[in-house]
């Protein structure tokens, strides 16, 4: 019987992780690492959800002189309590985190902005016994580069500060959803982002700073403000601090184990990990991809207790936070970044530089979009192309079906088809539950028609394939594989599976599509006939497609929004 196991899903203080029995993925090397570049100023940029927050909680009760009594009890049994550093406890830590301000309105950001900045200085004033005189009301008083400025001013200079900043981003990214020319204000040379960062910088120079280590998401916010601060070292794309945040596929297979009772399961269960999870690259030469490693351990606490995955394989609780998609695609010029959600969906992959530096006082263009959304976990890199450009994807399965589901709505926007979603469910379920799919064809029949022939001018096979899984996808259902290899060579255009995570056997397709314009109507029974004979040259040579039960070989025609199906029958 295996010891009962604590995986720290939503835990982001060290002490506690590491003092109430959680499993710890031991980072701590890297501290040791970050200290030999020799860097004192250091951002290093990750998409939500990567471990960020814990990792900087790490490096306060490391490094904080009020900790020192307690670095057995929290080091000792990983690398770096085995091998400390001469600098452990020996600085003052100053803390900023800059998440959760309500940016709603431009006064209620600065506020909260303020607010943020005054609090982490109390704490400081707190946690080092300063005098009360210069406690929180008279730093409450001024904005929070004055806030900073005569916390700094009145400080003895007698031990260095270490600071930390969390999310640095998370306030102004929403800003920026919402009001480009708001953000570029807030961050801008008399911007209140700007000065605070500005007065930071004087303090490195003075030498009250010593060491500064920020996170966040992406360098939009640090790249606007300019010469105002300057002073970091980005190891963003470091390959040597790629797994620093995230899991590496060794140590989910290490998490895995810790609670699989089944170790002939051990590569089904990875390789699922591996389709939602996994697929991230920060550096363009890296041969290794990382998983996001909230999702990990939101897999794990579920699998541990009936070793079957969650019936939701995003998190309910962080859905929110990928739900930003739809926001994102508005930043600037929807149409244009809308090009790139058409592109990416097409053919899989987009091609472009790599970018670590935005600006947006001059233009924000395609390249600028498809570094934001990499940036962002909604894209990552994929391989180097030359020595400039490089190829980025879709990360995994969670990120592809949100970008699935973002199409469908933006497909029935087009045709003013806005309460469309109601109906799409329903129909799916009928597809699944009672291998029944006329409603489901008759909702994308009404979409293609309601499409404007503009739309039409380049239609083809792979677009109608497209509004089937942008659908598809927005239901949830079914597990949706384009192209997938068959045993008799060919590729099956969809395939719809039913999730490994579902209670019910459902119905499960096959389908072969074939594209015809308006024009070429009088060769429909033609194109049936073709994509018959592909269906079932698929199905007659592969086990594994007969060996699936509730199985319907679908032919699916259409004739510019016209749609006919046959099912073929295998007996």
């Amino acid at each position: 019987m295996k010891q009962e196991v604590f995986f720290p899903y939503g835990v982001s203080n060290f002490e506690q992780l590491t003092t109430q029995g959680f499993v710890f993925v031991d980072k701590t090397p890297y501290i040791e690492k970050l200290e030999y570049t020799h860097q004192k100023f250091v951002s290093y940029l990750r998409p939500r959800r990567f471990g960020k927050s814990l990792f900087v909680s790490v490096l306060e009760y490391y490094y904080d002189l009020n900790q020192k009594h307690k670095f057995e009890k929290l080091f000792g049994k990983y690398h770096i309590g085995k091998c400390p550093t001469a600098l452990a406890n020996t600085y003052r830590i100053l803390k900023f985190d800059f998440s959760g301000i309500d940016t709603t309105t431009r006064e209620n950001a600065r506020q909260g902005f303020n607010e943020k900045v005054a609090s982490g200085i109390e704490k400081f004033l707190d946690n080092y016994n300063f005098d009360k005189t210069h406690h929180h009301r008279i730093f409450r008083s001024f904005d929070a580069e004055e806030t900073l400025t005569r916390f700094f001013d009145l400080y003895p200079k007698d031990i260095p500060v270490y600071l930390l900043i969390d999310e640095y981003d998370h306030f102004t990214n929403e800003i920026l959803y919402r009001n480009t020319e708001e953000f570029t204000d807030s961050v801008s040379k008399q911007g209140y982002v700007r000065k605070f960062y500005e007065v930071i910088k004087t303090a490195t120079q003075q030498g009250v700073v010593d060491k500064v280590f920020i996170t966040g998401v992406s360098p939009v916010t640090l790249d606007s403000l300019t010469s105002g601060f300057n002073i970091l070292t980005d190891i963003t794309h470091d390959e040597e601090f790629e797994a620093m945040m995230g899991f590496s596929e060794q140590e989910v297979r290490e998490l895995l184990c810790l609670v699989l009772q089944n170790p002939t399961r051990e590569q089904e269960i990875m390789q699922e990990m591996k389709t939602w999870y996994n697929g991230y690259r920060f550096n363009e030469h890296s041969t290794a991809n990382i998983y996001n490693s909230d999702m990990v351990l939101y897999y794990l606490n579920h699998f541990k207790r009936n070793q079957q995955s969650p019936a939701r394989m995003l998190d309910m609780n962080i859905a929110p936070d990928y739900g930003k998609l739809k926001q994102m695609f508005r930043v600037v010029n929807l149409n244009r970044n809308l090009e790139v959600l058409q592109q990416v969906l097409e053919i899989g992959f987009v091609r472009t530089e790599l970018i670590t530096q935005f600006n947006f006082e001059r233009d924000f263009g395609k390249r600028e979009f498809i570094n934001f959304l990499a940036y962002m976990g909604n894209l990552t890199i994929e391989k180097a192309v030359t020595a400039n450009v490089v190829q980025f994807k879709i990360p995994n399965l969670v990120i592809a079906e949100l970008y699935w589901q973002y199409y469908a709505d933006v497909l029935q926007e087009r045709a003013d088809l806005k309460y469309e979603a109601d109906e799409v469910l329903p129909a799916v379920l009928d597809m699944a539950l009672e291998g029944k799919y006329d409603n489901f064809i008759a909702l994308v029949e009404k979409l293609l028609k309601n499409l404007s022939n503009r739309d039409f001018i380049r239609f083809d096979e792979k677009n109608i394939k497209m509004v089937l899984i942008a659908y598809l996808a927005q239901a949830n259902i079914f597990y949706v594989i384009s192209e997938q290899e068959t045993q008799s060579g060919g590729y099956a255009d969809l395939l719809l599976l039913q999730r490994s995570n579902n209670p019910h056997e459902h119905h499960q397709f096959v389908i072969e599509l074939k594209y015809l314009k308006h024009e070429e109507a009088d060769k429909l029974a033609e194109k049936q006939e073709e994509a018959r004979t592909q269906l079932l040259q698929y199905y007659q040579q592969d086990t594994a497609l007969q060996s699936r039960k509730n199985l319907h070989l679908l032919t699916i025609v259409a004739v510019k929004d016209s749609i006919t199906v046959e099912e073929i029958q295998t007996v």
